[in-house]
């Protein structure tokens, strides 16, 4: 077999399931290259993956949804035993919200950067 002087004689194998498969031959076609080669090789050197792991924002998030509830509990036995004003639950419960729109906001923040860049 007469071996061809290529320019790139370097290949790779990638394997990919029928969904995968049709939905890369939509990107192809809209996409300026006509097949498969040049769309993954410019794709692949241009092109870039990011992760981004949000798991700590999420789990405050979640930390601070558990002091609302917890507080809503504490209000209930509150307002039960008649230890604690309604003006004191209604200070708790906006402080509570406040906090939990600002743990929201910051985290809309960072994604919104994160896909900027």
């Amino acid at each position: 077999m007469k071996q061809r002087n290529l320019r790139r004689p370097i290949q790779r194998l990638v394997r990919f399931n029928e969904q995968e498969n049709e939905y890369i031959n939509r990107k192809i076609k809209k996409s300026p290259y006509k097949n498969f080669q040049n769309f993954a090789r410019i794709l692949l050197i241009q092109g870039e993956i990011r992760y981004v792991d949000f798991s700590d924002l999420r789990r405050l998030v979640s930390a601070v949804n558990r002091v609302g509830n917890n507080i809503n509990q504490i209000a209930r036995l509150a307002n039960q035993f008649q230890e604690i004003s309604q003006k004191d639950i209604e200070s708790l419960t906006e402080e509570v919200s406040s906090l939990k729109q600002l743990v929201e906001e910051t985290l809309k923040e960072e994604i919104k950067k994160e896909r900027s860049v």
